[in-house]
């Protein structure tokens, strides 16, 4: 029999270039939103990190490859991770383009602003209710919808807040989230989102932006998706997505050439340009890892293995029959703001439903592809009635 085992650090090198390429694209959001340059360092730091164990990871690689058919294994290995180090080296750039001190254009601010999953900055006052208290007392991801990624404290970030981190009077704490999700955590902390001052009237650029943020974090999704599944067809589906989000920065790119005749601003409409470059090489790196599943018939069992343990999991989820899911929208079912587990995807029969909206109603043998953390993830398949030997490769 083949061995096709991997030494164990491979598998870890694989968990810790996810887990930092993921909170690294959330984190580029906010770094853009706040303009901070400290964030920016850390940022800088973090893609640092990425380096190390991209070398690490080739290092392991060559001691292990004996033979043709494992060096193929190996290969989409490496581009795998060689993609999770292009997310990080396109989000130092957005470092840098902070620390180098360039003006962020409103609209991108307000892009954001408009996204689905949506970054909130929320300052705890002194007689906040949760000073004093720990991030895992909050239960914010499985009953509030909203994930702590950093907190500001003085000139310090901590970055991932764990559980036990205690929030004090005077931090500043950036979220992800829904809006209806933000909104339940400011009334918790009973503060408000500090928000910038923003106005344009680059409505068609703002709308493009907010849908290609969007777009670029259900790609990455989706690519891991299709390493986890060993599904052709949801690579195939990041493969369309990459057109369509091409198609959306040519329109950028041609309403930012049509402002320009009446903006003043041109240097922040050339920030616009650049920002688009950097968000673009994470989509490209989303293709990079659907194109592993695209050209190897078999991927190695190491992926799933490392995926599995990532901090934020991806899993299919099938509604059986007489679920308390089934005739009901996503929308009424919140599964963001009551569970913290976003659904991305929607296989019913032969078809694939991309970014389902909340109007959307989910139907006896649905299988839903969902994101989130393990426990929040086990809860929804334990209400589903899910059953784990009812999902088969896509």
């Amino acid at each position: 029999m083949e061995d096709t085992s991997y030494p164990p650090n491979v598998k870890d090198l694989l968990t810790e270039m996810k887990n930092i390429s993921d909170m690294m694209v959330d984190l580029a959001f906010a770094v853009l939103v706040l303009e901070d340059r400290d964030l920016a360092r850390q940022l800088s730091r973090l893609e640092e990190r990425m380096n190390e164990l991209m070398y690490q990871i080739r290092g392991a690689a060559a001691v292990v490859t004996r033979r043709l058919e494992e060096a193929k294994l190996i290969t989409g290995i490496l581009q795998v991770a060689s993609a999770a180090e292009s997310i990080s080296d396109a989000v130092e750039s957005i470092a840098d383009f902070i620390l180098r001190g360039m003006k962020v254009h409103p609209v991108v601010c307000e892009a954001i602003g408009e996204a689905d999953e949506r970054i909130a900055v929320l300052e705890i006052g002194e007689n906040s209710p949760v000073a004093g208290r720990k991030i895992g007392e909050l239960n914010l991801p499985p009953t509030r919808g909203a994930w702590p990624l950093a907190i500001k404290r003085g000139a310090e970030w901590i970055i991932p807040p764990k559980s036990d981190t205690e929030l004090m009077s005077g931090d500043i704490l950036v979220c992800k989230g829904s809006e209806e999700s933000l909104r339940i955590i400011e009334q918790m902390a009973n503060t408000k989102r500090k928000c910038r001052v923003v106005e344009s009237n680059l409505r068609k650029i703002r709308k493009a932006i907010a849908k290609m943020r969007d777009l670029v974090a259900i790609m990455v999704d989706m690519a891991y998706s299709s390493i986890i599944f060993g599904s052709k067809e949801i690579a195939q589906e990041v493969r369309e997505m990459e057109e369509n989000f091409d198609r959306l920065e040519y329109e950028i790119r041609l309403e930012v050439l049509k402002a320009s005749r009446r903006e003043r601003d041109l240097a922040g409409l050339i920030s616009i340009l650049e920002i688009l470059d950097y968000i673009g090489k994470i989509s490209n790196a989303a293709d990079d890892i659907a194109d592993v599943t695209l050209r190897l018939e078999e991927i190695h069992p190491v992926f799933r293995e490392a995926l599995e343990e990532s901090q934020e999991k991806i899993e299919k989820i099938v509604v059986k029959e007489g679920s308390p899911f089934a005739k009901k929208t996503l929308g009424r079912l919140k599964f963001w703001e009551i569970f913290g587990v976003y659904v991305f995807m929607v296989r019913r029969g032969s078809r694939l439903i991309v970014e389902p909206s909340s109007k959307f109603r989910i139907k006896a043998n649905d299988i839903l592809f969902v994101r989130g953390g393990r426990k929040e993830i086990e809860k929804v398949k334990e209400i589903s009635g899910h059953a784990s030997d009812m999902v088969q490769k896509s």
